[in-house]
């Protein structure tokens, strides 16, 4: 009788306790999802894949609610169970609490949401700040009874016996039919095809090597002052060096759909950072023109944003390893869930595991930016691995996260160009840091923004020193003797001239000017191309080298006519870049910027105001700069270039 009674109490609580839970973090993810989130998705998902979106984090936090309560409950039990006579004394109490609790976390949640809404930048000083007003105000409440009462009040509707069950069931009713949900779009996504085939294949091999946020003005190959690259330019004695290659954004998703369409962002639409390449993309793209001439894929992308974005595809890659981007505890809820974010084809899993990201590492006190922290050795290492089990005749792309921020240099660069003890004053300074520069910062920043700079450099010569290893291993092994090997970047970073890191849509030179370093198979003698060309001409120029036709769409042409140690391109050619993630990819562009390159000047066309600036290309490193009024016709002159090469923008008479 005493047992049953004890349990009968106790899973009162546990379903009081769970509801709570459930209550409490739904809201707080509710109310996150309506700052602007779901508005978001909206850019780049269907209205059903929203919806579904919204689901998985209601399902996400309601489950987490249920962990939370179950936890409290099996603290409390003891107590329960010891002081028989204070049983419901001791469940009321406990109940209240956990009221209190909620009322405190979700009132403060609230007010952090309400000056995200008004765009109020919240660092941990505001943080700090505010918890401190919420707890001085709460306990001025708590000690008026007439206040009190009505706060414990607040959720009675709540905690009835039949609503407890019901919000219990409601969520075992909702993770079922996500999980069924998942399950059956996954089953309509494409199948992955056999990872290896016995078929003939072509002899030669195609190495493709792209460094995450490596900025062409910050290598010592390119002129920059400071010996960052030693084992690149050891490499490129023997290589073609394109001293004016371009990126087609300012940051990852875009460029790398690029890199792998041939075609710009305008024309591919992946205009955000989890932004998704289309099927009828897909099916034209540079993987699967090189599979469909033979060669066997594959790629190992340390960059989570570049691996989700390529995952869309997968179908087109032999191999495809997945990276751990954050080792730990994540991880193991990652892959504990995973039921829940299947690979079904449909909806965002960049989004679920990012926010999940920011949720673990918030509840446990966690850098943001954990994830990314691929080192540039184990990319390698995973790429040497991959070497192993790929006979010749393969197409194999290294996409590698650093030197992209945070700046981690290893201890063999560490010291090398910024004091140790200069270093650590703010090398874990997280977003906070970056964010107080952004958009632009003024001139009076420039000394603390030059020191980290410096800490971008030792970074740069870390992914350095992992390319020279990874170099010297294939000549050893004999792998690079009928291997076309292609270094690049996604896009660049920026300290000078107002712009810090990427992502800004003035995109500035340091931004976009990125190394392309092409070595062909038995290649004795390097040297250096001037002309101006951008990411569409690189998987024309690969295929070329491939003996491949490239697809209708890949307008750009081909680079190979200038590896060629007679060819120079001085003055030849344009560049053309796009920064456009505040539009929608279901209706017409009308916000961001579209800029064009040629020998001498840089134009950057504001989509919204209609408005242009002409920047001397020894300029373009500053954002402000614009020579518009000084020189009409040049600016009127790449202005036309603009709308003639991207007709879809529209245009006001």
């Amino acid at each position: 009788m005493v047992r049953q009674t004890f349990l009968r109490i106790l899973t009162s609580l546990w379903f009081r306790l769970i509801t709570l839970g459930i209550v409490g973090l739904a809201f707080a993810e509710g109310l996150k999802i309506s700052q602007g989130e779901a508005q978001g998705w909206s850019y780049y998902l269907t209205s059903s894949e929203v919806v579904f979106e919204v689901c998985v984090r209601l399902v996400y936090a309601a489950l987490a609610g249920i962990l939370v309560g179950s936890v409290c409950t099996v603290l409390v039990a003891p107590f329960i169970w010891h002081f028989e006579s204070a049983r419901e004394r001791i469940v009321d109490w406990t109940t209240r609490v956990a009221v209190l609790f909620v009322v405190y976390f979700t009132t403060f949640y609230a007010m952090v949401s309400l000056l995200h809404a008004y765009q109020v930048h919240v660092g941990r000083r505001v943080l700090a700040a505010l918890l401190l007003l919420e707890t001085i105000v709460f306990l001025v409440v708590l000690c008026i009874p007439r206040s009190r009462k009505g706060m414990l009040a607040s959720l009675d509707g709540a905690l009835g016996d039949d609503m407890t069950r019901r919000a219990a069931l409601a969520t075992v009713a909702g993770t079922v039919g996500l999980v069924a949900t998942e399950f059956a779009l996954s089953k309509t996504a494409p199948v992955v095809e056999a990872a290896l085939s016995s078929a003939p294949r072509p002899k030669n091999n195609f190495l493709l090597i792209s460094f995450d946020a490596l900025s062409a003005e910050d290598m010592s190959l390119y002129g920059y002052p400071l010996p960052t690259t030693p084992n690149i330019e050891a490499f490129a004695r023997n290589s073609t060096i394109f001293q004016n290659f371009y990126s087609a954004s300012t940051f990852t998703t875009p460029s790398i759909a690029t890199m792998l369409t041939g075609v710009y962002p305008s024309e591919h639409m992946v205009y955000q950072l989890r932004g998704r390449i289309r099927p009828q993309d897909a099916i034209q793209s540079l993987p699967h023109q090189m599979r469909d001439g033979g060669f066997l894929t594959g790629a190992f992308l340390s960059s989570p944003h570049a691996y989700y974005l390529v995952d869309t595809m997968k179908t087109e890659y032999n191999l495809l390893p997945y990276p751990v981007f954050q080792q730990g505890g994540l991880q193991y809820l990652w892959n504990a869930t995973s039921l829940l974010h299947q690979n079904s084809g449909f909806g965002n899993r960049m989004d679920e595991y990012n926010d999940l990201s920011i949720a673990w590492n918030s509840l446990n006190g966690l850098p943001q930016d954990l994830m990314h922290r691929y080192p540039a050795a184990q990319s390698f290492e995973e790429a040497e691995a991959m070497l192993d089990k790929l006979p010749d005749g393969f197409f194999l792309w290294i996409h590698v996260m650093t030197p992209h921020s945070p700046y981690r240099p290893d201890a063999a660069s560490r010291g090398t160009f910024i004091a140790d003890r200069e270093f650590r004053k703010f090398e874990n300074e997280g977003d906070d840091g970056a964010q107080r520069w952004t958009p632009t910062y003024p001139p009076s920043d420039q000394r603390a923004v030059d020191k980290r700079r410096l800490a971008y450099d030792e970074f740069v010569l870390t992914a350095d020193r992992a390319f020279g290893s990874f170099v010297s291993s294939l000549e050893k092994s004999g792998k690079l003797s009928n291997t076309t090997v292609v270094l690049t970047a996604d896009h660049g970073e920026s300290f000078e001239g107002g712009i810090y890191q990427h992502e800004n849509k003035n995109m500035t030179r340091p931004e976009i000017h990125i190394p392309l370093i092409i070595r062909t198979p038995g290649q004795q003698q390097g040297h250096s191309v001037s002309v101006t060309a951008d990411q569409t001409s690189l998987a024309p120029t690969i295929l070329e080298l491939a003996g491949l036709s490239k697809p209708a769409p890949m307008h750009s042409p081909s680079l190979v006519k200038w590896l060629s140690s007679d060819a120079s391109g001085e003055g030849e050619g344009l560049a053309f870049c796009q920064h456009l993630q505040d539009n929608s990819i279901w209706r017409p562009l009308h916000h961001g910027t579209v800029g064009v390159i040629d020998g001498e000047y840089q134009y950057v066309l504001y989509l919204k105001e209609e408005q242009g600036m002409l920047r001397p290309l020894n300029q373009a490193q500053e954002w402000n700069v614009n020579e518009s009024f000084q020189n009409p016709a040049k600016a009127q002159a790449m202005r036309a270039e603009i709308y003639a090469r991207f007709p879809e923008l529209t245009q006001k008479s």
